[in-house]
């Protein structure tokens, strides 16, 4: 009889895993081209910005394209940072946040992932792609005669906070910091956690989620960001974590490790009542909310229609771009004064 339940659970197991393989699998099974209703700033829109076309291959060959930021008040530039976007765009979602970095007298290289907006690729692949795009964006760095000369710092926000840790466990002794936005500590959780706060038995689904995430992105992204962190060395690491973040929960945000916090070399910052953009003023990012939950609404009242009608429409897409980019000056200091430190 226990055996019996025994098979019975393993096969119910092994049917969840299958089914939300198949999920994760649909989720990154499409490109990201952006939404063409928005606008998405370019180094044109900030002065003495300029932007330097770079290319380079991924891990299938697929080509990453993006920039190399400049300001022109800081050249040479005193250092070089590598920034990793977060999902929904590309690069350009960030350029208010790269022509801060860049004007404090960085180089940024900044590009797309694969299957993102100005890159190749059918699709987006998985969540763990963003690693392998992260690891040959350093890879070309330390190849490139503009750019060799430099000891890169990674920062990146979500997606982009998860793939400059795992990042760095592999690619360690060719940077020089670490800074993290938003970074989930376990892929897995990402999509059980909106469950378990509603539900505290979705914690019996974990091995499912798990096993499927290794099916869709393989082996390596079974290992936890603060796993990751810890065998890092004394490599410079900042994460930065909003403690009322609905997306990557406390929960599930490597500042809760305590072992990783308590390390002299990991500096945290967690921003109370603050959500995912942390690295936005309160007022802007409520503002990007309420814009994104309106044109999400607009899109399912006419998803059969197919087409919202051009007056509302028109009204919908009249953005305050000044204030939906508003960033925080304090978390940007932050960010440029750990790298300021960690390069010297």
């Amino acid at each position: 009889m226990i055996l019996k339940l025994y098979l019975i659970l393993l096969t119910v197991v092994a049917v969840l895993t299958f089914i939300v393989a198949i999920a994760m699998y649909l989720a990154f099974s499409h490109r990201c081209e952006g939404n063409p209703n928005l606008k998405y700033f370019t180094h044109k829109d900030f002065a003495d910005l300029s932007a330097h076309p770079v290319e380079f291959p991924s891990n299938k060959g697929q080509l990453l394209r993006g920039a190399v930021y400049t300001h022109e008040a800081a050249v040479p530039p005193a250092g070089l940072v590598i920034f990793a976007h977060g999902g929904g765009g590309g690069h350009l979602s960030y350029m208010t946040e790269i022509n801060t970095i860049a004007r404090a007298g960085y180089a940024v290289l900044a590009y797309d992932n694969t299957g993102t907006m100005s890159s190749q690729g059918k699709s987006l692949v998985g969540f763990y792609q963003a690693v392998r795009d992260l690891e040959a964006a350093v890879q070309y760095a330390a190849s490139s005669p503009s750019l060799s000369a430099f000891k890169p710092a990674l920062v990146g926000h979500s997606w982009g906070g998860y793939a400059v840790c795992c990042a760095s466990a592999h690619v360690k002794d060719q940077i020089s910091a670490v800074v993290a936005l938003s970074a989930p500590n376990d892929v897995a959780w990402l999509a059980l956690d909106p469950i378990r706060a509603r539900l505290g038995a979705a914690v019996l689904l974990y091995p499912a989620f798990a096993m499927a995430s290794v099916l869709v992105n393989g082996i390596r992204s079974r290992k936890t960001v603060s796993n990751v962190l810890l065998a890092a060395g004394d490599l410079p690491i900042l994460l930065i974590q909003g403690d009322a973040d609905p997306t990557v929960t406390m929960k599930n945000s490597p500042v809760s490790n305590k072992k990783l916090t308590a390390r002299e070399n990991v500096k945290t910052v967690i921003c109370k009542d603050r959500g995912h953009n942390v690295y936005q003023t309160a007022e802007s990012e409520k503002y990007l909310m309420k814009v994104f939950s309106m044109i999400s609404a607009a899109e399912k009242k006419y998803k059969f229609s197919g087409t919202i009608p051009a007056q509302e429409k028109a009204k919908l897409y009249d953005i305050d771009y000044a204030l939906i980019t508003e960033e925080d000056e304090n978390i940007m200091n932050t960010i440029l004064s750990f790298i300021g430190k960690a390069m010297s």
